[in-house]
């Protein structure tokens, strides 16, 4: 086993931030400083020497829905689906971590909130379907599918081609103040950022995303609404209530 695989899986980090713990002097053997990342057995006392945070949380607050093959989660805006430093605060990832027997099917952006599921590793995945809604900047005025390929090799941003053959969205328009627009978007697979780069791409940005040419504001406003995992499906109504409320408040 490698050292980085090692300090990935006991600490719930990425492999490459353990490489960079490994590089930086952070590891300990016994009394020995690792800097390379070597092979071991996987029995040693290796620990890493970076403060951590103590992270209590109540599970209850995060799960919607359970049972033996599907649970599904809230996931609030500003938590990371993967553990990025040890001193990071509550993950996704830490959550999941209470559910050896499951293995989860998607992300949302650190910034955006709403539904994510996870599947029994015992059951196979027939389908998997989710509904978003969106604030966009201007008065979006149409129903639109889009089924653009997406060029995702930059790892910060991605490139709606003019190509067709991705995964299709169906964005659909639900209110609009004239200077705000409320949207749905439904899809099946996704690729990164395909959300909230297809809305870009249309000329109308979600509100928050300042990645993606979006107004100024104090979140990314993308939220999903509903998860569909083979035949169950979820909603997290008091968190879209919420949101929609949010939006309502727009002027």
């Amino acid at each position: 086993m490698r050292l980085s695989v090692f300090i990935a899986q006991k600490y719930n980090i990425s492999r490459r931030t353990a490489k960079e713990y490994i590089k930086n002097g952070f590891v300990i053997s016994g009394k020995s400083i690792i800097t390379k990342d070597i092979d071991i057995l996987g029995n040693e006392d290796i620990i890493l020497n970076v403060p951590q945070n103590n992270i209590s949380y109540n599970l209850n607050d995060y799960i919607i829905y359970q049972d033996n093959n599907y649970i599904f989660f809230y996931k609030p805006p500003f938590m990371h689906s993967e553990r990025h430093t040890i001193s990071d605060s509550l993950t996704v990832s830490d959550i999941y971590k209470n559910f050896p027997d499951f293995k989860p099917l998607s992300r949302l952006d650190y910034e955006a909130d709403g539904v994510i599921g996870i599947i029994s590793k015992n059951i196979p995945l027939n389908n998997i379907s989710k509904s978003y809604y969106a604030v966009v900047c201007g008065d979006f005025k149409s129903n639109i599918t889009l089924s653009n390929k997406i060029d995702a090799d930059n790892k910060q941003k991605v490139k709606v081609l003019e190509d067709n053959g991705g995964f299709p969205a169906v964005i659909k328009k639900v209110s609009s103040n004239g200077k705000y627009s409320l949207v749905s978007v439904a899809l099946e697979k996704a690729a990164r950022h395909q959300v909230r780069a297809f809305l870009s791409y249309l000329h109308f940005p979600i509100l928050g995303d300042k990645l993606y040419g979006g107004a100024n504001f104090k979140r990314l406003c993308l939220h999903c609404f509903s998860y569909t995992i083979n035949d169950v499906t979820v909603m997290c109504k008091k968190q879209t209530d919420e949101f929609l409320k949010m939006y309502k408040s727009l002027d």
